[in-house]
């Protein structure tokens, strides 16, 4: 199985180096998160995942947990990073197509090759997210969920907004809103709130591979 790590932000990468794009952060830092709001959300969750559910799972158990929930797994994702890598090989014509020198050329050549592994493995964490918010939303769909909550942190609001814009989406696309409340003890809470009776807030594209 293609392995996980995190590797870093989104890079950018011309003859002039390679530089990093602020707010493009690996999807890594999401997945364990998006993992623990599978298990939680599915009340099948023990019958499908025999393992242990705790705080600090590795990214062997993060798979098995995906795994459980996709037999598949491992085609989908290989299949998808083979296409992300002819996705790198077009990054190459961008080298040609522009008005460079030779040396600039090389240099931007030789950044790509230098960034291969880097990329490769940013999408792998990718995909891997990507399926996970995939499973959460079948869940969502087959249990008839009308509302997640989970503690307000950027990095929540960030997995529901990806979870919200998957269910816009599609033929069995259903209207999202997402909000921030207290609770009674007035720790900030996000809700995902699916067919809500009034349409609060655009969700964000869907997720692609």
């Amino acid at each position: 199985m293609l392995p996980l790590h995190y590797v870093g932000p989104k890079p950018i990468i011309s003859h002039h180096g390679v530089f990093f794009k602020p707010g493009k952060e690996d999807k890594y830092v999401y997945l364990k998160t998006a993992v623990y709001l599978l298990l939680s959300i599915d009340k099948h969750a023990d019958e499908k995942y025999s393992g242990s559910i705790h705080d600090n799972m590795s990214d062997r158990e993060i798979i098995q947990v995906l795994q459980a929930y996709e037999p598949k797994l491992e085609e989908h994702i290989l299949e998808e990073e083979h296409r992300y890598e002819a996705h790198i090989e077009s990054m190459k014509k961008q080298a040609y197509a522009h008005p460079l020198t030779d040396e600039e050329r090389k240099a931007w050549l030789n950044n790509i090759k230098l960034m291969r592994p880097y990329l490769l493995q940013r999408e792998i964490n990718k995909l891997y997210y990507i399926h996970c918010i995939k499973a959460i939303q079948n869940i969502i769909h087959d249990e008839h969920l009308q509302e997640i909550d989970i503690n307000f942190s950027f990095k929540n609001w960030h997995i529901l907004s990806s979870i919200a814009g998957n269910l816009e989406y599609g033929v069995k696309s259903v209207h999202t809103a997402i909000k921030v409340v207290p609770d009674p003890k007035g720790t900030l809470v996000a809700k995902l709130l699916i067919n809500p009776p009034d349409k609060l807030l655009t969700s964000p594209p869907p997720l692609t591979g």
